[in-house]
């Protein structure tokens, strides 16, 4: 055979085993370093993001660098995080001590001539000793589904297009305490629909599909698809704010990475104005991405400031400023920006890193 691969089990819907042939591909990297090839290529994938399965993905991108001419890893976490068991367990809180850690630690165990190469949802603010090319996995399935898939649709259907609605803003805070703090104690408040999961301040409207456990909307609700119930526009929300204030998962307090996520997506898809909470130069890792931002009509300083709590301050600040404009107004000076991102996030060719890597690895590799 001229050329081999060892396709990992957990690697899913990025690609179409279809566009391999059969007999090119093993089913463990054992298999991988007894077969005779020109070539061995191997494809790793890692959807979790505690410490047991970041021990297990490291040991076995390295077992395949042993038997692997190149070995491609998909991170299905946009950005990892996670404690290194080396410093010990903490009792009381029943965790691991010590820092968290992100997806550029993991990278950086590896070394500049190790060969290996990664992809996420996220872009690194530091250096990398290998590289993490940007893989557009906003929406798991495709970033067609509002296009394609029929309950999608019937979400932009019901989305009302009206300038009377009774807040300015929604805001999920998700997990993020802090931000839902310092948002009851702001002016802003008053004109903002907002929750808190974690906080077990919720909201769910009739045309959505709930997850099982009434909390985490990273579940699919059908085996047919790897559609989330997160990737739902919840007409509900949008039809009773203009602007949407999306707030990510995992925010490291260093600043080093940005993630994007079905947050951004979704506003996209709507085309509605937004805000990301998220990490200092999070609009400018976003911009990178051939994205626009809404500045000057928003305040996007916030994206300067390092210190986190000052900055989600700084968002609120800006988000209260936009909340005294008529948002016809503001539609209608944004309306070029909001069509440049819903047809760049349709019709840029996304992911062509992975494409070469699955199609053609050696471009990748060498």
């Amino acid at each position: 055979m001229d050329l081999v691969r060892y396709i990992d089990s957990d690697w899913h819907h990025y690609c179409d085993r279809k566009q391999i042939r059969a007999d090119y591909v093993v089913e463990s990297l054992e298999q991988l370093s007894t077969v005779k090839a020109d070539k061995k290529y191997s494809y790793i994938q890692d959807f979790n993001k505690n410490p047991t399965s970041i021990e297990i993905l490291e040991r076995k991108i390295r077992q395949s660098m042993t038997v692997a001419d190149h070995t491609f890893v998909g991170l299905g976490e946009p950005l990892i995080s996670y404690k290194d068991p080396k410093h010990g367990w903490d009792h009381k809180h029943n965790c691991y001590e010590g820092p968290f850690y992100y997806t550029d630690d993991f990278i950086n165990k590896f070394q500049i001539t190790d060969p290996v190469t990664f992809f996420a949802n996220a872009v690194s603010h530091v250096p990398l000793n290998r590289p993490m090319h940007y893989l557009n996995d906003m929406f798991y399935e495709s970033n067609q589904i509002y296009e394609t898939h029929r309950v999608c649709r019937n979400m932009l259907r019901k989305l009302e297009a009206t300038w009377n609605k009774t807040n300015s803003w929604e805001l999920m805070c998700s997990h993020n305490t802090m931000l839902y703090e310092l948002l009851q104690s702001h002016q802003v408040n008053q004109y903002t629909f907002s929750t808190c999961h974690a906080l077990g301040i919720t909201h769910w409207g009739p045309d959505v599909i709930k997850p099982t456990n009434n909390q985490s909307g990273g579940e699919t609700f059908s085996n047919d698809h790897n559609i989330r119930c997160s990737d739902l526009i919840d007409p509900s929300i949008y039809n009773q704010s203009h602007y949407s204030c999306v707030v990510e998962t995992v925010i490291p307090a260093d600043n080093r990475i940005s993630m994007f996520s079905e947050k951004q997506a979704k506003p996209i898809v709507a085309r509605r104005p937004f805000i990301i909470v998220g990490t200092k130069d999070h609009l400018k890792a976003f911009r990178s991405l051939g994205f626009k931002t809404f500045s000057p009509v928003i305040d996007e300083t916030y994206d300067d400031e390092p210190n986190m709590e000052k900055r989600f301050a700084m968002i609120l600040d800006a988000m209260l400023e936009l909340s005294k404009q008529d948002p016809k107004d503001v539609y209608e000076s944004l309306q070029s920006v909001l069509d440049h991102n819903y047809l760049h996030f349709y019709k840029h060719t996304w992911n062509i890193e992975l494409q070469k890597a699955w199609l053609t690895p050696n471009l990748l590799s060498e």
